[in-house]
């Protein structure tokens, strides 16, 4: 359920965009800020996150993830609205780290957890900014459309978080992260995965109108690629083994001709049917990257700490990277950063999985 309002949040950054009449590269402040939230309160949640029982953790989360997106939605400008993606991202992180420690900790399931949690995950996260598409057809305002998801999904998500016993108290010694080759191997890899990700999307409403699509068609059908990210996950879910290697590979393929159909096509149509390719390739790849951060020899909860913090990076630089690259040399040279962040996550990956 986080998933979906922290999806209406990244999703209706471009549609704020439009609302303030900013640059994409103005924008992707609010992306800067959800990226240094993520990082930030990653590093406080190692040492403090054990203090209460996990669901107390889990609760202030969720209610600081209501505060900050109807903050968001009453905002009257940027001044208001990054901050308020600020203290959604602080919310997410603290109810999400805690939630993927707690899934990740069993290491034998580790991975099909990481698939099925990250599969339904962005699923939901893919619904919300279609909600948002089918109510902007209505001349619903997304904005309200946003508030009212985030109340009512969120006193539901207050109401059912289940009672969990406080985590043991780690070491002090254990609740900093040694940046080991290791380590900061699997901080690079979820950069990368997450580049990969976030860049297929950021700007996808931009990049459809730009090639044609009409604004309120182009809302709709920018929220179609991440439903393969996720469906693809799921399916991986079901199988009760994987070949990481054989996974990889079809990612690499996927990824690169979907990714190439985009930079090489000028309709609408063919640039959908290329993203949509490109998101079954990238689908498999941060949920990789998570399992392989929860079964570090340095524990759980700091290996997933690392994941965080690479993805936070990631979520801040990579839409101001392809705003920046698009709006100064057009969308066929921003998605070629997808195929430089593909090559670079394919080394990690190799070399993680053969340390593993």
């Amino acid at each position: 359920m986080s998933s979906f309002l922290m999806g209406s949040i990244g999703f209706s950054i471009q549609l704020i965009k439009r609302d303030f009449e900013l640059t994409r590269v103005v924008a992707s402040w609010h992306n800067i800020g959800w990226a240094a939230a993520l990082v930030f309160i990653s590093f406080i949640l190692l040492g403090h996150g054990h203090r209460r029982p996990a669901h107390q953790t889990i609760r202030f989360g969720w209610a600081l993830l209501i505060l900050g997106s109807l903050v968001y939605c009453l905002s009257p400008n940027i001044y208001f609205s990054v901050p308020a993606v600020i203290l959604t991202a602080t919310g997410s992180v603290i109810a999400g780290n805690t939630t993927t420690a707690i899934l990740g900790a069993h290491s034998k399931t580790a991975l099909k957890n990481m698939f099925r949690s990250t599969g339904v995950g962005l699923f939901a996260a893919s619904v919300s900014p279609t909600v948002i598409g089918i109510t902007t057809q209505a001349d619903i305002p997304w904005r309200a459309t946003v508030a009212t998801t985030a109340v009512l999904i969120g006193l539901v998500a207050l109401k059912i978080v289940p009672e969990l016993e406080a985590r043991p108290e780690p070491d002090h010694a254990d609740s900093k992260i040694i940046w080991n080759n290791t380590m900061i191997a699997i901080l690079l890899f979820a950069f990368m995965t997450i580049t990969m990700e976030v860049s297929l999307s950021a700007w996808a409403l931009d990049l459809l109108t730009e090639r044609g699509s009409e604004v309120k068609s182009a809302v709709l059908f920018a929220t179609i690629a991440p439903y393969f990210v996720a469906l693809t996950r799921i399916y991986l879910s079901t199988k009760n083994e994987h070949n990481l290697y054989r996974i990889w590979r079809f990612s690499f393929v996927a990824i690169g001709s979907g990714v190439l159909l985009v930079i090489f096509a000028s309709s609408p149509t063919l640039t959908l049917a290329g993203l949509i390719i490109a998101a079954a390739g990238i689908g498999p790849c941060a949920s990789i990257a998570i399992a392989n951060a929860s079964s570090t020899a340095q524990g759980s909860d700091r290996g997933i700490a690392a994941f965080v913090i690479g993805m936070g990076i990631s979520n801040g630089t990579s839409p101001w990277i392809m705003g920046f690259v698009s709006e100064n040399f057009g969308f066929a040279a921003a998605y070629g950063v997808i195929l430089l962040a593909l090559i670079a996550a394919t080394y990690f990956f190799a070399t993680i999985n053969k340390k593993n």
